[in-house]
């Protein structure tokens, strides 16, 4: 088996880092790079394990992903019916499994289980009952939403066969850099127009959305080969009852958003020692020191600027 290497690429999820705290980047990027390795330098494994960490909201909303993508699998397989009770049980014994890892450490011996940053930087054992209560609550009321929105009756309406697949991160080219991105559902619908769906359990921030679902139009052009003009882009934010927001594709969004992406990926690669071989030092990323970021951070044990 060939050698991982640490190529160059650009995600949403990276250029937010980035914009963010360029040291909590590099340590995301570079000096995590290989921690999974049992030979691997002390540092770089503690960097990995750090990097692995997720915070409630996160580790939630992950949850309604793996759940609500499974259920939509299933149903392309199978023709199984997509109930409230079953994906809320599917979550109950996902949240159940979770904590079990974070409480144990089992995180320990593998970086990939659930570490929850609440946790970590707390007492490691227990959390305010109220608090894992909401998050239960936050978990179980998207699913729901999503069984009863209108946007599930018409997925389900349309023929599998006219379905993309479910969750699938993959990759495009833009201009020689390759872009990640993994959208959460995708047809064609009755009328031949490709519809792309963003599952959302936070809030709405039309500024990042507008550009994944460009980046996802983008990828939709150039792996499905469809015009944008056959695309349209809905963010659903399930924590409201599944509201669907519209996010129009137009040829001046479809510019802005490489224009976004090329200026990002130029401005991370200026950062670093060694722009071929993607190679960067720890001191070149400066860290943006901002009490909330911090506090919020993966990396804080680690960082100069928290000084804990």
């Amino acid at each position: 088996m060939a050698a991982l290497s640490n190529d160059f690429s650009w995600s949403v999820s990276r250029d937010q880092l980035f914009r963010t705290c360029p040291r909590a980047y590099y340590y995301n990027y570079y000096g995590s790079w290989g921690g999974w390795a049992a030979d691997a330098p002390e540092r770089t494994r503690r960097l990995y394990l750090l990097k692995n960490i997720k915070s409630l909201a996160m580790w939630g909303g992950s949850l309604v992903h793996e759940v609500v993508a499974e259920a939509l699998n299933r149903y392309a397989r199978t023709g199984h019916p997509i109930t409230v009770g079953e994906l809320q049980a599917s979550a109950r014994t996902r949240l159940r499994s979770g904590w079990v890892e974070a409480v144990n450490e089992q995180w320990r011996r593998r970086p990939k289980k659930t570490n929850l940053h609440e946790l970590y930087y707390g007492n490691g054992k227990t959390l305010p009952r109220e608090t894992t209560d909401a998050l239960r609550d936050r978990v179980y009321g998207c699913l729901a939403a999503f069984v009863e929105s209108p946007v599930l009756r018409e997925i389900l309406a349309v023929p599998f066969l006219q379905w993309k697949p479910v969750d699938t991160l993959d990759t495009f080219d833009l201009e020689g850099i390759k872009i990640w991105c993994a959208i959460d559902f995708a047809y064609t619908d009755s009328s031949g127009i490709l519809r792309l769906l963003d599952w959302k359990t936070g809030g709405e921030n039309r500024e990042t959305i507008t550009i994944q679902l460009g980046c996802y139009a983008l990828f939709a052009m150039d792996s499905w080969y469809v015009p944008f003009e056959k695309i349209r882009c809905h963010g659903v934010f399930l924590r409201e009852n599944a509201r669907t927001s519209d996010y129009p594709i137009t040829a001046e969004l479809l510019v802005e958003t490489k224009d976004h992406v090329l200026t990002s990926a130029a401005r991370m690669r200026e950062m670093l020692d060694d722009v071929e071989g993607n190679v960067g030092s720890e001191d070149r990323f400066p860290c943006r020191e901002n009490e909330s970021v911090c506090r919020r951070c993966n990396f804080r044990e680690v960082c100069p600027a928290v000084g804990e």
